[in-house]
This record gives structure tokens, sequence and C-alpha cells, in this order.
């Protein structure tokens, strides 16, 4: 019995080693969920294209600089939307069951998404600007004598592949919104219940004047997201470019030396 007594005490002494021994080489693992700060350690860039551009002409280097830069907010667009627009718009109105909406809950749905929408207005409304940038930097590249014979031999395919990747992320909006079914059932029904409530304000217990600014708001959103609008409203709209003769703004569509090498 005493053998076994100094076994069991060797033992239980070598066992906390062991745990004393872990205790000091393992940290504790953070947990995003109840840690309300944490600290990243992983070094980053912090060093600017106009830093990365040098050159012995500074007419190249504000060109370099301005293409470069597009091209960089191209990118920076597109994985926003990625990140923050297809999946909720996709996903509006799934369900696990086919029950039937009960009354109310889709005008509910819809309200719920405004914001949403409200910040990919602002968003589409800042590809349309940048996207009219770019065309009009562009023509005025080509548009330019000097610059045109200087970048004569210069290819802009990553900018002009980067500049269609946004474009064809404003039509994957475009088909999202349109291909959602239950959006496209939801929405004409929250307009109407809008349109309801501006009639008869008391009844539904609402500030009149609160009620015609979301009925504003909601026909605007509805004419710049809803029936393909998002594209084609960044496609229509004027690209102006000054081509320094003092003549003024001109169309940058005009401009035949850009459109040659756009389309070769």
């Amino acid at each position: 019995f005493e053998r076994l007594k100094q076994f069991v005490a060797s033992h239980a002494s070598e066992l906390k080693e062991i745990e004393e021994l872990f205790e000091e080489s393992c940290s504790e693992i953070w947990n995003p969920f109840s840690d309300v700060i944490a600290v990243q350690t992983e070094a980053h860039e912090s060093c600017g294209v106009a830093d990365l551009v040098v050159t012995d002409n500074k007419h190249v280097s504000k060109v370099v600089v301005v293409f470069s830069s597009l091209t960089i907010e191209f990118i920076r667009l597109q994985n926003i939307a990625e990140g923050e627009f297809f999946r909720p718009l996709a996903c509006f109105g799934e369900r696990y069951d086919d029950e039937p909406i009960p009354e109310g809950d889709e005008s509910a749905n819809v309200a719920a998404l405004l914001p949403l929408l409200e910040d990919l207005s602002t968003f589409v409304q800042r590809c349309h600007d940048v996207v009219a940038n770019a065309i009009s930097q562009l023509a005025g590249l080509y548009g330019s004598k000097a610059l045109r014979e200087g970048f004569s031999g210069a290819q802009l395919g990553c900018f002009l592949g980067r500049l269609g990747d946004l474009l064809r992320t404003l039509v994957t909006l475009d088909l999202l919104i349109a291909g959602n079914e239950e959006l496209q059932a939801q929405w004409p029904e929250f307009k109407r219940m809008l349109q309801s409530a501006a009639l008869e304000p008391e009844v539904f217990g609402m500030n009149p004047q609160r009620i015609g600014r979301l009925l504003m708001a909601a026909m605007r959103l509805e004419s710049e997201l809803f029936a393909g609008a998002i594209f084609r409203d960044c496609v229509a709209q004027t690209f102006e470019w000054f081509d320094g003769g003092g003549g003024g703004a001109a169309e940058a569509r005009s401009n035949a030396a850009m459109m040659k090498h756009v389309h070769e």
C-alpha cells in the first residue's frame, strides 16, 4: 500500500510539471466574439503610387500616376461590391419553407433593406464618377498630340481590363436586382403601402412629411437601381474632356484617336 501511495504521489508530481510546462509555452487563443480589442501585428506597406513612380519626365510621371490610381480604385470598388452588396441582394427574400408570407411582412422586409439600397445608391454614384473620370483622362491622353506621340507604344491593357471589370460589376448588380423574384414582387407592394400612407397618414399613425420624404426616397432608389439603371446610367452619362485648346468641354466619344485605340 505504501508503494502505491508513493507511485501515485510521484505520478501526480510529474503530471503537475507537465501542466506547468504547457502553461508556460502556450497562450490563450483570442476569441473575436468575447474580446473587444484586438491588435494586428502584420506589416503593411504605406507606400503610395506617387512614391513608386519616378521618371525623368514629369508628364510621363503624372500620366502613370493618374492611370495607376484609377486602376487601384477600380479594384477597390469591385471588392466593395463583391463583399458588401452581392450576397445581400442575391439572398433577399430567401426562406426555408413555402408558407405564405404574413400580411405586412413584405413591406417590413423591404423597409429593412432600404439602408442597404441607400448605401448601394451612393456606391453606384461613386462608380459612375470614377468611370467618367477614367474616360475623361483617357480622352485627354489621346487628345493631346504630344502625349499621344509620347505614349504611342504604351499598352493600357491592365487599365482597360480593370475598367471592364468594374463595368461588369455594375451589370452584375443589375442582374442581381432584376433576378431576385422576391424583391421584384415585394417592392411594388412596399410602394403601394407608402402611397396609401401618404394619402391617409392618420390611419397609419405617421407624420405626413416623413411619409412624403420616404416615398420620394423610394421613388429615387427605384429610378437609380431598378430596371437595369445601374449600368445604363453609367454608359449614358456625358464624358467630358478638355482638349486644352480653349474650346471648352467636349464629348469624349468624339475623340477619334481614343476610340480607335480602345477598339484596337
